[in-house]
């Protein structure tokens, strides 16, 4: 019951965040010189419902998986577009010829329109949005991330409160503009300079929509901190909602009270969520660290990992996969599970690994889970973000690591990095192929996730981010994949289907020569002179660059 408070709270709260902003001029528009005085009401309704619709087929099922964001961008500033040229140009619009056609025809749909005074224009403008509506609330997103896949009834419900948050605030501005147009007579008249001026805004939000612009906006607010005070408000009602028996007293624990002094800015929000670490030995890095939405282990790592014979994996064979291959046994990670679960502990021929995936950078990583006091440990999400990069922890010690680099960012071990396990990373139809035998990971993992779907589609096929990175290097496209591995201080990257089709690369940096090969098979071997292995990983050329700023060598196939 306090998730459901805190999502009505945080329902709320959005209306001050910068992801509202497409929102409240269509809102504030429509109340002020409104054909009625429901007008501004249904935008809102319809609105709801279309948050609702579109947070279900766009999050939450596959019915749109295939559709990338930016189409509905399209869609929806279109519309919006239509509307506010409706209203700029109110003359040209009556005398089209479709115009007066559906006007004959009983106010159709889209014919009728805002201008018509027909309540299906505004049903249409409050629909508009929901396609591209995004929440800068980490409550939203818990719900989304977790709630939902794991209780669709519950979600719903939760998602409900939050919708009722939203529209309560909404509505009360709505009431606030119908008070203002009724002082303003002249608003009736469809040619009036407050139409034309509601008009010139549609049109400028449409644009604004269809270019991405308003995503642009979005993160201008979000990096200067802003509404940072609302967010830490949420934040803490998040957090007291996840852990409602823990006390102030209780939370710094025996181990926390010998600890030192912070040697950095700690995030509060971090330093609640991990009072056992130790901060005074930390990267300053870290002080850039965000949350991601869900708390600490809100994204659940899979510790007892079961599997099950390929032939018995339904998805289809496009779904890439983490490949671990030894001499008496291939096992199969697909991405169709990492994404929801990011980490999968497991032991692989007598070594202990963490299959690691981040969907936010595509990196693909595999550590050997010992420790350097050679501590075997399990990983968990830490539910924080770097540079768009998970934050993993241990849990032997509550080291938090860099999970694109392997190195601590803060904890006991400070300066450490783990160490890199071989991996390939392949398609299902690959290892069908080459590995028929092999055993892939099984969707039981003991969560009710649905594992259909991808609750980040879209994402690496357009050049829009969930939180955006302090820097883009545009020597590639930001998302592109590269085969990343290192050689003492010296980290290398290539592009990865660059590379596949080319089959071979090679590059001499101090001396030392470098060979790149790729087989038929799609399996990637980098060796030297001396045929020394080195172990690699794959992750978008934006976490690359960002991670490696200054120590980086680009090899072109």
């Amino acid at each position: 019951m306090t998730l459901l408070l805190v999502s009505f709270i945080a329902g709320v709260l959005t209306v001050l965040a910068p992801c509202i902003l497409p929102l409240l001029p269509v809102v504030i528009g429509s109340s002020v010189g409104a054909r009625s005085k429901a007008t501004p009401f249904i935008v809102i309704g319809s609105l709801a419902l279309s948050i609702l619709l579109f947070t279900y087929l766009l999050k939450a099922s596959t019915a749109f998986i295939a559709i990338p964001q930016y189409v509905w961008g399209y869609v929806s500033g279109g519309i919006l577009v239509a509307f506010g040229l409706a209203l700029l140009f109110p003359q040209i619009w009556e005398s089209l010829p479709f115009n007066q056609k559906t006007s004959a025809n009983a106010n159709k749909l889209v014919g009728a329109g805002y201008q018509k005074k027909s309540v299906w224009g505004d049903v249409m403008i409050g629909a508009a949005l929901g396609p591209v509506f995004s929440s800068c609330s980490p409550t939203y997103f818990v719900i989304l991330a977790t709630v939902l896949p794991a209780s669709f009834l519950l979600g719903t419900v939760y998602l409900l409160a939050y919708i009722a948050g939203l529209v309560l605030v909404l509505a009360l501005i709505a009431i606030l503009g119908q008070r203002l147009t009724s002082k303003l007579q002249f608003a009736a008249d469809s040619r009036s300079w407050l139409k034309r001026g509601i008009g010139a805004l549609f049109l400028v939000v449409g644009i604004f929509i269809v270019t991405g612009l308003d995503k642009k906006v979005e993160t201008w607010v979000l990096e200067r901190g802003y509404i940072d005070g609302v967010l830490n408000i949420e934040q803490q009602l998040l957090e007291q909602a996840e852990e409602p028996d823990e006390s102030p007293q209780n939370s710094t624990s025996e181990s926390s009270a010998s600890i030192g002094e912070p040697s950095i800015d700690v995030p509060r929000s971090l330093a609640r969520s991990f009072p056992d670490t130790d901060f005074s030995k930390a990267n300053p890095k870290l002080e850039q660290a965000i949350s991601g939405g869900p708390p600490k282990d809100g994204i659940p790592a899979i510790d007892e990992p079961t599997f099950t014979p390929l032939q018995e994996f339904e998805r289809p064979d496009s779904v890439q996969a983490i490949v671990l291959i030894g001499e008496t046994k291939t096992k199969v990670y697909p991405y169709n599970i990492l994404t929801w679960h990011e980490i999968v502990n497991d032991e692989f021929e007598g070594t202990p690994v963490a299959i690691t995936f981040c969907p936010l950078c595509g990196s693909a990583i595999v550590f050997n889970r010992t420790l350097p006091d050679d501590t075997v440990s399990t990983f968990g999400v830490s539910g924080f973000l770097l540079e768009s990069n998970m934050i993993m922890y241990d849990r032997a010690t509550e080291n938090l690591w860099q999970q694109s680099t392997g190195k601590t960012l803060a904890g006991s071990f400070h300066e450490a990095q783990l160490s890199i396990e071989p991996f390939q990373l392949l398609t299902i139809g690959d290892v069908r192929e080459t590995y028929p035998n092999a055993l892939v990971l099984s969707e039981d993992t003991g969560y009710r996730r649905d594992y259909a779907n991808n609750p980040y589609s879209g994402y690496e096929s357009n050049d829009r981010f969930v939180f955006e990175p302090s820097d883009i290097d545009t020597t590639f496209e930001p998302k592109t994949i590269m085969a990343v591995f290192r050689d003492g201080g010296n980290t290398f990257a290539a592009p990865w289907l660059s590379l596949r089709e080319a089959g071979s690369a090679t590059i001499t940096e101090n001396g030392t020569s470098y060979t790149l090969s790729v087989s038929d098979a799609g399996e990637l071997s980098i060796t030297d002179a001396n045929n020394k292995s080195y172990p690699f990983y794959f992750e978008m050329w934006f976490s690359v660059a960002v991670q490696h700023e200054g120590s980086l060598t680009v090899i072109n196939p």
